[in-house]
């Protein structure tokens, strides 16, 4: 099964119904069910985040979906590192600020050995390059 590697702003925008990008994500939600959902740990982090752990149905929605069979979290230990760094090094000193979380994406991105098929993010410009390079194709885009 082909696997898709989700962005934190992915989540948000799937089961919050206030998110702008909602109906969006939303309409393409049913491509998760033909996909192995790839989980790394501190995207589930960034997203149980307080606001969004007080809301107690999108949170169940959330928890139903992470336990489904073609969802498999991945640790970031072999990244982590690495991710550490380049996010210091392009928001310090290359003028790109990155989040590590997005670093760590972009890492496993490159990695050969973990097979990612898709990216699913409303933040193109962030990994459009590490897409590109990697043949990764984006599932949602940004929204003009």
């Amino acid at each position: 099964m082909e696997t898709v590697l989700v962005d934190t702003c992915v989540w948000y925008a799937l089961f919050d119904s206030r998110d702008q990008y909602y109906a969006r994500a939303y309409e393409e939600a049913e491509l998760f069910e033909l996909l192995t959902v790839v989980v790394p740990w501190p995207t589930a982090y960034e997203t149980l985040r307080t606001k969004f752990v007080r809301k107690s149905y999108e949170l169940q929605q959330f928890e139903r979906f992470l336990k489904r069979p073609n969802v498999e979290f991945i640790s970031d230990e072999p990244f982590r590192e690495s991710a550490f760094n380049i996010s210091l090094e392009t928001s310090l000193r290359r003028g790109r600020p990155l989040s590590m979380v997005d670093c760590l994406i972009r890492t496993i991105l490159d990695d050969l050995d973990t097979k990612i098929n898709y990216l699913a993010t409303f933040n193109r410009s962030d990994f459009i390059d590490v897409c590109v390079s990697n043949r990764v194709a984006l599932l949602f885009d940004e929204i003009p």
